[in-house]
């Protein structure tokens, strides 16, 4: 059984009540967030200076499962549109009471598209990141009382784009080393680019095969995905 969007828009009372749960089952609703960093950007005040947009955030999910029940999405998601701190709810349907820990998801496919402004400089960028991440083992407990609800929520952290360290606890928020990277100077940062840059003041760690400014770039955004707000998963990459 797959939660249904069928329930989703609770704009009457005929679809409210189909979806009221009885018995020793609770509501299930999932939902995903990019925060305010995604929906209304990085302000230069959280970074060293640049203030960072996003007019496109999309990710393709897939294998999304928590309370032992699949959620399937088959279109891209775009963060990026305003949504009043609800996120963008992907199902909701009835389950069996308890606790579970079981929550996993796949980010397939990502696409950032925006721009980053200091004074009067701007860049722009339109990246896409490819390689599917799976996220297990995630730090929450979705507690689904009897006859009650619950939420789930996957959310995004789009600054990790901008940490300067793969492995610092308290990582700095930049991007004047990205805007290097824009080496005909054309304001338009391009994966071409940040493969030919080299790392800089980037910390990749010790570990991995981290060479070039795409590298890390990419390694980055294999660790966007979080639960619950600020609830951390363990991320690998998938085929």
């Amino acid at each position: 059984m797959r939660l249904s969007p069928s329930c989703v828009l609770l704009s009457s009372l005929l679809l409210l009540s189909a979806c009221v749960a009885t018995g020793d089952e609770g509501e299930l609703t999932v939902t995903i967030y990019g925060e305010a960093f995604i929906e209304e950007g990085i302000p230069a005040s959280e970074t060293d200076g640049w203030e960072v947009t996003f007019e496109r955030f999309a990710v393709v999910l897939r294998d999304v499962k928590v309370a032992d029940r699949g959620v399937l999405v088959s279109y891209p998601i775009d963060l990026s549109r305003p949504s009043g701190g609800a996120g963008y709810l992907m199902g909701t349907g009835l389950v069996p009471s308890g606790e579970y820990t079981d929550a996993t998801f796949t980010i397939a496919h990502m696409e950032v598209r925006g721009s980053a402004t200091k004074g009067d400089v701007t860049k722009t960028f339109d990246w896409v990141f490819d390689e599917a991440v799976r996220y297990s083992e995630c730090e929450t407990t979705t507690v689904i009382p009897a006859g009650g609800a619950a939420t789930f929520q996957i959310t995004l952290h789009a600054d990790h784009l901008l940490y300067d360290s793969l492995v610092s606890e308290t990582p700095q928020l930049t991007f004047q080393g990205i805007a290097d990277a824009d080496a005909d100077a054309d304001g338009v940062i391009t994966r071409e680019e940040l493969e030919a840059a080299d790392l800089g003041a980037y910390d990749p760690g010790s570990g991995g095969d981290i060479d070039t400014l795409w590298d890390y770039l990419a390694a980055q955004a294999a660790t966007v995905g979080h639960v619950d707000g600020e609830g951390h998963c363990k991320a690998e990459p998938v085929d």
